[in-house]
């Protein structure tokens, strides 16, 4: 049978972390594809690697395009329908992908699990259940609804790592450079990820929860979340980002809601003036529609 999901392991600078990440992505209970994407790894990764050539895609890229362009490179590798990015630094339970896979159907946009924090020094268990989803819900299938209001009144940022994606919203939420509009918030590697999440409640009916936990997230010192943690203004930087992508998604949802807002921006497309012209006054006047820009477009 043709395999359904491919597990992509974005990697840099982590041979110490990254064959116990893809051994976790082998032991899985259903066959996956797994695709590693190196991009200017200086450390002995490509050496690590070799030990799993036959079993794996290795895509080596010398120089270091960013975070979300090791994302989309492995994604687009994908020959399957879902796709799992799973990072370097985490490990997997061998019933990840069976049981995040089972609650897939064609009316369900993402299914994503809770998670494990583990210490990968000493292997330690600092918290068994980050999310504490058993509290709340039971495995199964839940309204979109329920995950905007996760996503945005209770502010809770599930990992990619804890998701199973259909491959199509992955590839449309990872943007390789900023935002089309400043929304007060930047940080490196940050944001594609809430995207992800995002996308599917405007395409989809439902998404999937399984209450038990299926990923352990690794703590230790050089995650991005870990040394922000500890510093203050990283913190707030973050959270920042984190908050722009927020009002971006709030701004698309009003596009793709409102059926006045796209005619009206559709409208000045018949213009007679070079196409990135007439993109940004279009954008520009959208934003004005829906009170987010003040000024005059002219």
């Amino acid at each position: 049978m043709q395999n359904k999901v491919t597990i992509v392991i974005p990697t840099f600078n982590r041979a110490c972390y990254v064959g116990k990440t893809i051994e976790s992505a082998l032991n899985q209970t259903v066959p996956c594809d797994i695709v590693v994407c190196d991009h200017g790894s200086s450390d002995n990764t490509p050496e690590v690697i070799k030990k799993y050539e036959d079993k794996i895609k290795y895509i080596r890229r010398e120089r270091n395009f960013g975070p979300h362009f090791g994302w989309l490179e492995g994604v687009l590798h994908a020959e399957t329908e879902f796709v799992h990015i799973h990072f370097d630094d985490d490990l997997m339970d061998p019933a990840f992908i069976e049981k995040t896979l089972n609650l897939m159907s064609d009316e369900v946009g993402m299914v994503f699990s809770d998670a494990v924090l583990f210490n990968v020094q000493n292997h330690d268990i600092l918290n068994p259940n980050i999310f504490k989803f058993k509290d709340r819900f039971k495995t199964g299938l839940y309204d979109v609804s329920v995950l905007e209001y996760l996503l945005l009144d209770k502010r809770l940022m599930f990992s990619p790592a804890m998701c199973l994606y259909r491959k199509k919203e992955v590839i449309d939420a990872i943007l390789t450079g900023d935002l089309p509009v400043d929304f007060g918030g930047k940080y490196h590697g940050v944001g594609s990820d809430l995207l992800m999440n995002f996308l599917p409640i405007l395409r989809y009916k439902k998404f999937g929860i399984v209450t038990d936990s299926l990923t352990w997230f690794g703590w230790h010192d050089g995650s991005i979340t870990i040394d922000a943690s500890k510093d203050p203004e990283k913190q707030k930087k973050l959270e920042n980002a984190y908050n722009a992508y927020r009002k971006y998604y709030k701004l698309i949802k009003l596009y793709v809601k409102d059926k006045n807002i796209q005619r009206e921006v559709g409208y000045l497309s018949v213009r007679k003036m070079p196409l990135y012209k007439k993109i940004e006054r279009n954008f520009k006047l959208f934003l004005k529609a829906i009170g987010l820009r003040k000024k005059e477009v002219k």
